[in-house]
């Protein structure tokens, strides 16, 4: 499994083999655990880009 996604994030294949495509040839992929990420997301931050996230807090209907 493990050379299969190093072969994914290199895009080290012909073509994508997977149908999402967002991986493929991602260098420098990370892993964000979901309390991580959800910690994040209540700071009012992007956990995928650090950035402030402009709709923090706002509810939708």
């Amino acid at each position: 499994m493990v050379e299969f996604l190093l072969r994914i994030f290199r895009a080290d294949f012909p073509k994508c083999p997977i149908s999402d495509t967002s991986l493929w040839g991602n260098f420098n992929p990370r892993f964000l655990h979901i309390r991580e990420e959800q910690r994040l997301w209540d700071a009012g931050l992007d956990p995928w880009t650090g950035e402030v996230d402009l709709i923090a807090g706002t509810e939708f209907d």
